[in-house]
């Protein structure tokens, strides 16, 4: 069975609905999953490129799209369109802080369901707290230790190790860690028919 590499970030619609596909895939097909934090907004920068503009027909079909694919999952799709695009420095730290407690996958399907299902702005980290204490963890350790110099330094790195590896942009996905796939969630059921 194949290994998939999902870089993500909570800002990306598409890395929300890759998420939940390839979470499906893995209990229907046995498939390993392993999630590695990236920032956009710092890929953006090595990149020069930037988030699809807010009401542009391109915006707009992605929008549309990820709800059809959504529909077809059996997720929630509310996205949150004055907030966009969206902060999510502080929930992608947060990720180091849950997978140190063995619930990385747990955290990113709350904090994926509460920016683009429940329309709750993850960029205000008062507003993770029913993340974080729903999966039994203590919410102030979470603050402190998302705002740890070694913390901010780890997404800093795997961002640039992610661009190092051909990433420029999310979702990413990198299959046996050999072959990179990148773009909207469609790329999934296409590895899934074919894998």
């Amino acid at each position: 069975m194949h290994s998939i590499e999902l870089l993500y970030d909570f800002a990306s619609p598409n890395c929300y609905v890759a998420f939940h596909k390839l979470r499906e895939m893995r209990e229907r097909k046995g498939t390993t999953l392993k999630c590695t934090p990236l920032l956009l907004g710092g890929l953006f920068k090595v990149t020069q490129d930037a988030p699809i503009p807010k009401g542009t027909l391109e915006y707009n079909y992605m929008m549309r799209n990820l709800a059809r694919l959504s529909k077809d999952l059996g997720i929630g799709f509310n996205p949150p369109h004055e907030r966009f695009p969206i902060n999510s420095l502080r929930a992608m730290r947060g990720s180091y802080f849950a997978e140190e407690k063995g619930k990385l996958d747990e955290y990113m399907s709350k904090v994926f369901e509460a920016c683009w299902s429940l329309d709750i702005d993850i960029s205000v980290p008062q507003n993770l707290k029913p993340c974080v204490e729903s999966l039994g963890l203590n919410f102030n350790d979470f603050l402190s230790f998302i705002e740890k110099e070694e913390t901010k330094l780890k997404l800093r790195n795997d961002t640039e190790k992610a661009h190092q590896r051909g990433a420029f942009g999310a979702p990413t996905l990198f299959i046996d860690d050999k072959e990179m796939y990148w773009g909207t969630p469609e790329v999934l059921w296409y590895i899934d028919e074919h894998n």
